[in-house]
């Protein structure tokens, strides 16, 4: 079985994304007798669309990280330019956040659409699951169960990231096109400053979201977690379709500490037959 990776951006392998997406899809399926026309559509969707646009969610990620960074760094250096008599702060801000946070969200959203349409590779899905309106893979897990039982790990695994995150990177990309909807409102609240009200000294208050009435929280930290996120579970749900297929040998799935991953190709695991040394 033959691949070709083609470089269509700046990131080469030494990116986590790439060296997980590309190099590693391609050696965890080496072992397993999969059809030409299924490895190629598989390989397909991992290196050509969910890729790209966890690429794109990095990308902006950065980006909106750097000029975070620089604008408090320019405060450590300057302090907050405070005027009238400490009564007024003013406070640079990251230009268009929110068109920013808006496409990092479009590319999230259509990731995790394709890491749905992985699974159809290998099983027959149900035209619900294909579809990009299952808002957010409900049907999916329910799909799951019932395929393969309520405790076995494909369900519980995917089950799980919907609730502790998946859900919530859904809703927030459902306020874009449907404000006020099904999932309420996004609010993004770029740089502010907040006094304090004892020592009445005025602090940065970095950039932030939030749906609706819930609590604000951090973009870049956020961002940064949903990007490893998505990767962890892209690969993740690789390995459990190719768990399910028949193998002549015993083929395990081996995991590298984050220490141990070769900088210049940090991919996380590696197939091999045989009993893991």
């Amino acid at each position: 079985m033959s691949y070709v990776i083609t470089k269509t951006c700046e990131h080469g392998t030494s990116n986590p994304i790439v060296a997980r997406l590309s190099v590693q899809s391609r050696q965890l399926m080496e072992p397993f007798s999969i059809s030409r026309e299924k490895s190629d559509s598989a390989w397909a969707i991992i290196h050509d669309k969910i890729q790209p646009e966890l690429l794109n969610c990095y990308d902006i990620w950065i980006h909106i990280t750097n000029e975070e960074n620089r604008i408090i760094d320019e405060i450590e250096r300057k302090g907050i330019n405070i005027q009238v008599d400490g009564r007024i702060a003013s406070i640079d801000s990251i230009p268009k956040l929110h068109d920013s946070s808006k496409a990092f969200l479009h590319s999230a959203h259509a990731a995790l659409r394709e890491i749905k349409s992985l699974i159809c590779c290998f099983y027959d899905c149900d035209d619900k699951i294909k579809q990009v309106a299952d808002k957010d893979y409900e049907h999916l897990t329910k799909w799951l169960k019932k395929k393969f039982g309520d405790a076995d790990e494909f369900p519980i695994l995917v089950e799980k990231d919907c609730s502790v995150w998946l859900s919530e990177v859904w809703k927030k990309r459902n306020t874009i096109p449907h404000p006020g909807g099904y999932s309420g409102l996004l609010n993004v609240s770029n740089f502010t400053a907040s006094r304090d009200s004892e020592t009445m000294e005025w602090n940065a208050v970095v950039p932030t979201w939030n749906r609706n009435d819930d609590n604000p929280t951090p973009i870049t930290r956020d961002m940064g977690i949903i990007v490893d996120n998505i990767l962890r579970f892209s690969e993740n749900i690789l390995v459990l379709c190719l768990r399910k297929l028949e193998s002549i040998l015993p083929i395990i799935f081996i995991e590298f500490d984050t220490n141990d991953r070769d900088a210049n190709c940090p991919v996380r695991l590696r197939a091999t037959n045989g009993v893991k040394v």
